[in-house]
């Protein structure tokens, strides 16, 4: 596999986009993105445990679907604020939106298939998938175009 190209290569295709944007997105806090995936999860879960004492119907599926939506937003974020330096997370940095493509995605893939195992049908998992990966893209792209990374502390 070849290195990541340099931030000056702005003629990169699209295979290339998401090579860079993943060897970007392994820097990401996957600890911290996992631990607000698990807290945005369960105090969804707890709130519709809660309205289901009320005669509503539980919705697990939707509970994990906003744990998911957190998770890789938190990891895109993360990544892009981190105070670590490579050639991919520059170009990252300097394409904040291409970037959140690939934290969208993942979010979309992974939704889509816990509503179609929640017994949705395709067209509404599709929709669902589309909108929850659409605020992982933009929570991500947000971030990214307004947040620098922190200075390393020299000690």
């Amino acid at each position: 596999m070849s290195a990541p190209p340099s931030m000056y290569q702005g003629n990169l295709n699209r295979r290339e986009e998401i090579a860079v944007s993943g060897a970007a997105l392994s820097e990401a806090p996957w600890k911290l993105a996992g631990a607000t995936g698990v807290v945005v999860a369960g105090a969804d879960l707890l709130m519709h445990l809660a309205l289901h004492l009320f005669g509503f119907r539980l919705e697990w599926a939707t509970a994990l679907s906003m744990g998911v939506v957190a998770f890789w937003a938190v990891a895109g974020a993360g990544a892009l604020v981190r105070s670590r330096h490579s050639r991919a997370l520059r170009y990252a940095r300097s394409r904040p939106w291409r970037f959140a493509v690939l934290p969208g995605a993942a979010a979309a893939i992974i939704v889509f298939v816990l509503t179609v195992l929640d017994g949705s049908g395709v067209l509404g998992s599709a929709f669902t998938a589309i909108w929850h990966g659409a605020i992982a893209f933009a929570l991500t792209g947000l971030v990214g175009s307004v947040v620098r990374p922190r200075r390393q502390s020299r000690s």
